[in-house]
This record gives C-alpha cells, structure tokens and sequence, in this order.
C-alpha cells in the first residue's frame, strides 16, 4: 500500500514548518521519496501520480536547498571534509582526507589567484547576460581591481576566453532550446552522495536534453582533463539531482576551460551512466573515506594531498623499490622488467622526496627543530638596490650601450601586443618552432610513438 502522494504533497509545508528537528523531517522526507519511487503508477508519465511524485521531489529539494544554503553562509565551509575537488583523491585512498585533517590548511599566492579570476569571470558573465546593470558592474569590480594579485589587463583577457566559450555554449543551447537556462557559481547538494557533501558549480547550461557544467582552472602548471573528471561528475550529480525533475537530462557535458594554457577539454557522459557511478563509486567510497577507513594507496592523485610528506604509503613504495635496486643477491644486475618497473616509479617517489623537503624545511621555518639538522643563513648575492639610481649615475659618464641590454620579449608578449590576427601576417616568417629532447613516456600516452631512425635525425643536437 502506498502513500497518498498528494496528501503528504498538502501536508508537507504545515509539518516541515511545525518540526522541532528539521533534519530529522528531511530524512523521514527522502525515505517517503524513495517508496514512492516504487510505485509503478510513478513511471508512467503525465499520471497525476507521477505529477505529484514530481511536485512532492521539487518541494523536498527546495527545502534541502534552504538548509544547504544556511549552513554553507553560517559556517562558511569552503573545504568539507570530503570535497568535490579533491574527490578523484579520496576515492583512490579513502583513508587520505583524516590523515589531512592533521595538517594545517595552508592557502598560497596561486590558490588566491584563482579565486580572484573565478570573481571576475562571475561578474562579467551577470554583466553580458544582463543579469547586473553596467554601472552594477563597474562598483562590483572596483574591489578586484584593487587587490594585489591584480596584476594588470592580463588576468582580464584570460578570464574573457573563458567568458567568450561560456556565451558560445549558451548562444548555441539557446538556439536550440529557446527557453534554455544559464546558472552562475550555483551551489549544488551532493549530500545524496556524500555526507554534507556539496559544490560551486562555476557555470551549468541546460537545454533540450543536455546539461553542461563548465569549470575554470585558472592554473597553468598542470593541464586539466574533462575525461572522467571527478570533481566535475560530483558538480554534475548535484546538478542533476535537483534539475532531473524539471528537465528531460539524458546526456552529461563536462568542461574545462584552462585560458593560460590555451585548453578548453569537453567530455561527455550519459545521465544512466553518471548515476550510476555516484551509487556504486562515490557512495560506498564517500563512507569508507568518512570512516577514515581503506587502505592507502600511492599515485599521480597525491600531488595535492597534505598528507603526502608523511603518509607511509609513499615511504613503503620508496623502500619497496629501493630494495630491488640494492639487493644482496649474487645477480649484481637487474633485469630489464626489473628496470622498467622502477622507471615508472620514480616521478610518484621524487614527488613525494620534493614534497618531504618542502615540509621539512617549512617546519624548520616555522620554529621546529630537527634531530640532526639545522636552518642557516642563505647565501649572499650582490644586486641592484635602485636600478633607476645607478642608471642616473651612468648616463652621465657612460654610453647606454655599455651598461644597457635589451632583449626580444617572448612570443606569447608580442602576440598580445599586435593581436591574434595580426601576428601571423607581420611576424609569420620569423616564427619557427623547435622540438625539444624526445621523452620515454607509458604507452597510455595519447602521442604516437617516435621512430628511432627519425628521432636520431630530428634531435642530433640535443642526443
């Protein structure tokens, strides 16, 4: 026997409004959900049935919405336990995020960076869909323009690739479905998934059966994928979870846009697909990795864990590797298998030997005291005090050309001063490109691999 579907949709805002514990009603609430979900009458469409399961879904979210959004203002809880960003870590080793938790949370100059370039993406994108007025614009962007990782128009034109991909998409997904909607750093619950789990989505677009959730990486030291992206399949889940009801979802696109390494990766992903990764992935890895349970496990996903210069994991796989290279056996060499096998593991274990030494020396910076090692002195170097100074001192004796050098800037600066269009009519015969030293890398590599004959030809000078 299933509930009346709308009498609890009649009853729903009395009783949420009359709960002493809110939260408490919003489980009850879900768990009303999921039996109503069993109803057959619920899959057959445009059913009262089904109408009111809709509606009963809609209100349910409205009020998790309400709650999210009160305790993410309240607390301002921009790094959760288990965040969407450091997803592919946790659920390659779920013990990662309470080992992290003994480790202070330090921000850096590239992390201020970005969120300053998401601030000016955000503002110019309400400003181009007329979302805020022009003079709206201008007061909002006076603060920006005044902080001190500002450096110029620079910050700017990246942001506005990103911006221009951003329009494109809705351009075209309007084109196609002309009531087709356009989300801004819309926060998104992910706590179907992952206890208090939630997100910043930078951009969602949502047309006729697609919906695409576009993310901004402002860096330029690590080229970003959208290829099975863990972060942005948690923002899309969120998504999906609160917009499924309204919107006929089957297909899933993920963005990047990366505007200083000129990159903007595209995948996509089927609804079916994406849910199901979150029930059989997420979710049992999500309560292994707020357990703190698991086993620990070593890869490319460690660059960013805290944890890292003191996990044991990295020191055993160190250890592990070392002792095949210094064995006490009578074979004094090793075989090519052998070989091959630590070669793919030296980048995993000298990040991990980088990032031991970076610890420990930030330590010793912070007053601690190393058994065996000490923190001197740096060396000295003679250099300008005032530069402008000393030059008014020469040009008075001396021609410029004997204390004065000049040099070409680099080819991304002059691209920037004639305009992409020009540069290659006025400096296009003097540009030319030179390959570097040819790399061993894993036959997963996406490059094709390099002859040997044509390699020795190609790299003379540098083999």
């Amino acid at each position: 026997m299933f509930p009346d579907v709308k009498k609890i949709l009649k009853t729903l805002q009395g009783n949420y409004k009359d709960s002493q514990d809110k939260e408490a009603f919003l489980i009850m609430l879900e768990k009303n959900r999921d039996r109503l979900a069993e109803s057959p009458l619920i899959l057959a469409r445009n059913t009262p049935s089904q109408n009111h399961y809709q509606a009963f879904c809609v209100i349910l979210r409205i009020h998790k919405n309400r709650k999210m959004k009160k305790e993410i203002n309240h607390t301002e809880r921009a790094h959760a336990l288990l965040s969407a960003s450091g997803a592919s870590r946790w659920i390659a080793c779920t013990p990662s995020p309470r080992l992290e938790e003994n480790f202070e949370n330090k921000s850096s100059s590239f992390a201020e960076e970005g969120t300053l370039a998401h601030e000016f993406a955000e503002i110019n994108l309400r400003m181009l869909t007329d979302v805020i007025t022009e003079s709206e614009y201008r007061e909002a962007i006076k603060p920006l323009l005044a902080h001190p990782l500002y450096g110029g128009t620079e910050m700017e034109l990246y942001v506005e690739k990103h911006t221009d991909y951003v329009l494109q998409q809705f351009t075209e997904a309007k084109r196609l479905t002309p009531d087709a909607v356009l989300l801004i750093e819309k926060k998104v619950d992910i706590t179907h998934l992952i206890e208090e789990g939630f997100g910043t989505c930078d951009v969602i677009i949502i047309a006729d059966g697609t919906m695409e959730v576009i993310d901004l990486k402002y860096g330029m030291g690590i080229r970003v994928s959208a290829e099975d992206n863990s972060q942005l399949k948690l923002y899309a889940s969120g998504a999906l979870e609160e917009y499924e009801m309204l919107y006929d979802i089957h297909t899933v696109r993920l963005t990047i846009t990366q505007p200083r390494m000129d990159s903007i990766s595209s995948w996509e992903i089927s609804t079916e697909d994406l849910i199901k990764w979150g029930q059989e992935v997420v979710k049992p890895k999500a309560l292994e990795a707020y357990a703190g349970a698991g086993e620990q496990v070593v890869g490319d996903h460690c660059h960013f864990c805290k944890a890292a210069p003191k996990c044991k994991a990295q020191l055993e796989l160190a250890k592990a590797t070392a002792q095949k290279a210094f064995t006490d056996d009578e074979v004094q060499l090793i075989s090519d298998e052998e070989l091959i096998d630590m070669y793919a593991k030296i980048p995993l274990i000298k990040k991990w030997f980088d990032k031991v030494t970076d610890h420990l020396y930030q330590e010793a910076l912070d007053g601690k005291k190393w058994e065996g090692y000490k923190l001197v002195d740096g060396q000295s170097h003679r250099g300008w005090l005032n530069e402008q100074a000393a030059i008014d001192v020469l040009q008075a004796e001396y021609d410029e050309r004997h204390y004065l050098s000049t040099k070409l800037k680099g080819i991304g600066d002059i691209e920037k001063l004639v305009g992409k269009k020009e540069f290659p009519v006025l400096l296009g015969e003097v540009v030319g490109f030179k390959k570097t030293a040819p790399s061993l890398v894993p036959e997963s590599d996406k490059r094709p691999a390099l002859g040997i004959a044509q390699a020795k030809m190609d790299y003379s000078d540098d083999l």
